[in-house]
């Protein structure tokens, strides 16, 4: 696994040179005296982020973006923007890098550097807790779906998702859906439970965290596809996207990444290979 995500960092990195006037994002954190890391953009995304009732902020995310920034040499500060943000690229040095669950796409790849693969994500089919007609993902073809807009799950419901540095071709198990756009994970959420929609898709830390916190859904059995999460940092700084993905697989190596999984999601979601 070290091998293949070496040669994938490699890659990224060669495909996205410096440009004529590099940024220093190292730099400008060190000046500045922190690193500011933008975190998943809702106030609840726990097990991956959340924003305490101090303001601070807790979850694997952060806990990763903690741990990246003291090794190399300074803390962090982590803020929230709108996730089309982050996804937009050319932050203007408003943050340094994202630790916010950002699945790497060809698309995203247009306005963004993803130097390390950090976690791989399940996605899950979640209906209402008492619905015994949905007992396996193809039950829920030409059903009502819901599910977050802009998302790989929307590009799953709709059969065009392509995972990101992977030529497996995706099976796709719910044919024919009535999709339903929500903004935000707790508007996906309520629609299921609101009978709104029959099933939703979403990945399987949420909805452990959803069934964990009373709501009234389950997973159906056997997840629909698994997809790397990365680090993401903009364009304009090769050198930083190098330290990044040395960072973090340093961490791969030392167990630091098993131990924050196991610690968050019970399972070791570093180590998942798909």
């Amino acid at each position: 696994m070290r091998s293949v995500l070496l040669i994938w960092l490699f890659a990224t990195l060669v495909q996205y040179a410096a440009p004529a006037h590099a940024d220093d994002v190292l730099r400008r954190a060190q000046e500045r005296g922190y690193f500011t890391v933008a975190a998943a953009p809702a106030p609840d995304q726990m097990p991956l982020s959340s924003q305490t009732e101090a303001g601070g902020y807790t979850g694997f995310d952060v806990d990763v973006a903690s741990e990246i920034a003291r090794r190399l040499g300074l803390p962090v500060r982590f803020v929230s923007p709108g996730w089309n943000e982050i996804l937009a690229g050319h932050w203007d040095g408003k943050w340094d890098f994202a630790a916010a669950s950002v699945t790497p796409t060809k698309q995203r790849e247009q306005s963004l550097i993803f130097p390390a693969v950090y976690r791989f994500d399940a996605a899950a089919l979640v209906v209402r807790k008492d619905d015994k007609t949905i007992e396996r993902p193809q039950d829920a073809s030409k059903k009502v779906i819901g599910v977050r807009q802009g998302t790989t799950f929307e590009n799953y419901l709709r059969q065009n998702l392509v995972i990101y540095d992977n030529s497996t071709a995706v099976t796709y198990l719910i044919n024919d859906p009535k999709i339903r756009l929500y903004a935000t994970r707790a508007d996906v959420v309520g629609a299921l439970v609101g009978h709104k929609v029959d099933a939703i898709v979403t990945s399987l830390g949420l909805a452990e965290d959803d069934i964990n916190k009373g709501a009234p859904i389950r997973m159906v059995p056997g997840f629909l596809f698994f997809e790397p999460v990365a680090i993401a940092i903009d364009k304009g700084d090769p050198e930083f996207a190098v330290r990044i993905g040395e960072t973090v697989q340093a961490m791969r190596d030392d167990g630091t990444l098993t131990r924050l999984s196991e610690k968050w999601f019970g399972i070791d979601v570093a180590g998942i290979v798909p």
